[in-house]
């Protein structure tokens, strides 16, 4: 993959309920863009971010997993998170190192505790947010109910974008209401169709919809809204471009990640409206005296990258995931460990998509990549340029919600039980472990 600059890159968690179709949607966008050769499915195993054992067996995701691709000029980091509420500590990784959250809504189950935990986790890291209301092909799926669900939920920022037309209980056809054109699936690529007729009554009430969310972007187009006077086509779509950015609006898609239905609108809508990683204009960390320090996202700057997720492959050793903040992250180069005040050799870098890696030797600033074996780096730990010391935000695990006491199986092994929880918790952090003086016990924590 060709390297991008950071007006080119976006950086997108999918999160939201157990079993709404992240990881499918993940697939479709991979399969559509020509980062993946086939269409996996989670229920055969074969998907290209459930890769390990263990969500191969559950058909779930337990661990954030990012795919990059590319899509009409720009670089998408997609950020798979888990669903289930035992492995959020993965979720809040994935929020860590996105700069958006695309939360994925069942079309039949509606909204749900993961959809309600997804919107507070990515409005507590500020992300722009927009919802997919996904298995439109679903005979018990209500796309309409789920709307109206998204918008008692979470106000009138929700924004419909594109909408299915339903006709004799199918949704083969699929308007986009920004464009105002209608595009049907029946046999399988998309064909521009002219417009259905949804009837006046749906049809004003989606626009009113639109409205509404986009007066909520300034007090200008508010007044102008309640004074009763129409926004020009271009007020729309700017007031949508701007208010999604800015996270006042939360644009609705939606569609069939199996079918493959919707998705070129979606990629499409995302490109164009969710904000780039320049947009997101840097951070603010903290000097070694406790001041803040404003980092832009320039690659001439001096670098700064947080470490957002670490795995332990058996075959390739420790796999260190960055997003460097600003600067860059080149091979064979040398940063500062704010943790450990080492330094750190950079050896080689990749760019990891499942268990494929791709040569990259350098993360520009805004991008996201892979170091391999960083001894020496955890999660959370910030590597920056010896000459601008700095530390950025770590990520802010939920806490533990359960402890158990463990014991080896056979008596003396007691250091080994320890190790091995050692090497558990380098993944997943939220594991917490510790000798009772009291009882005499080893503990250990976790969400569940």
């Amino acid at each position: 993959m060709k390297p991008y600059t950071a007006e080119k890159i976006l950086n997108i968690a999918l999160m939201g309920h157990s079993g709404a179709g992240k990881t499918s949607i993940a697939e479709a966008m991979l399969k559509l863009s020509g980062a993946a050769e086939r269409l996996g499915k989670v229920d055969a195993g074969n998907t290209v971010c459930d890769d390990s054992p263990e969500e191969v067996y559950r058909k779930s995701s337990v661990s954030a997993a990012v795919a990059p691709l590319e899509w009409k000029g720009c670089k998408i980091n997609l950020l798979d998170a888990p669903g289930l509420l035992d492995f959020a500590g993965a979720a809040a990784e994935a929020a860590r190192a996105a700069d958006s959250a695309v939360i994925v809504v069942s079309g039949r189950d509606g909204v749900a505790v993961g959809t309600e935990k997804a919107v507070e986790t990515a409005e507590k890291r500020g992300l722009a947010k927009a919802f997919f209301v996904n298995g439109l092909c679903d005979e018990s799926a209500r796309f309409y109910r789920v709307f109206e669900d998204l918008k008692a939920s979470f106000g009138p920022a929700v924004c419909p974008v594109v909408v299915p037309f339903i006709e004799n209980g199918k949704a083969n056809i699929y308007i986009n209401l920004l464009e105002y054109k209608a595009y049907d699936y029946s046999n399988g690529a998309p064909v521009e169709v002219d417009m259905p007729d949804m009837g006046d009554h749906r049809l004003q009430g989606l626009r009113t919809a639109i409205c509404e969310a986009v007066a909520e972007t300034s007090d200008e187009l508010f007044e102008k809204y309640f004074s009763g006077q129409d926004f020009t086509p271009e007020e729309v779509i700017v007031g949508i471009s701007k208010g999604v950015k800015s996270g006042t609006i939360m644009p609705v898609f939606c569609g069939d990640a199996l079918l493959m239905r919707g998705m070129e609108q979606f990629l499409d809508g995302i490109t164009w409206l969710l904000p780039s990683a320049a947009d997101k204009a840097g951070e603010i960390g903290t000097d070694v005296n406790g001041d803040p320090v404003e980092l832009a996202i320039k690659e001439d700057a001096a670098t700064a990258a947080i470490c957002f997720k670490t795995i332990a492959d058996p075959f390739v050793g420790k796999v260190s995931f960055l997003k460097c903040i600003s600067g860059k992250v080149e091979q064979d180069g040398t940063l500062l460990n704010m943790r450990t005040g080492t330094s750190e050799h950079i050896g080689k870098v990749v760019m990891m998509r499942g268990k494929k890696q791709e040569a990259m030797r350098v993360i520009p600033a805004g991008d996201i990549g892979a170091v391999l074996k960083l001894s020496g780096v955890s999660t959370g730990d910030t590597l920056c340029a010896p000459t601008r010391k700095v530390v950025l935000d770590g990520i802010d695990y939920p806490p533990a919600s359960l402890r158990m006491a463990i014991e080896p199986e056979n008596q003396g092994e007691e250091d080994k039980v320890a190790q091995a929880v050692f090497r558990l918790i380098e993944e997943d952090p939220t594991i917490g472990f510790e000798n009772n003086t009291e009882t005499h016990e080893m503990v250990i924590s976790g969400l569940g």
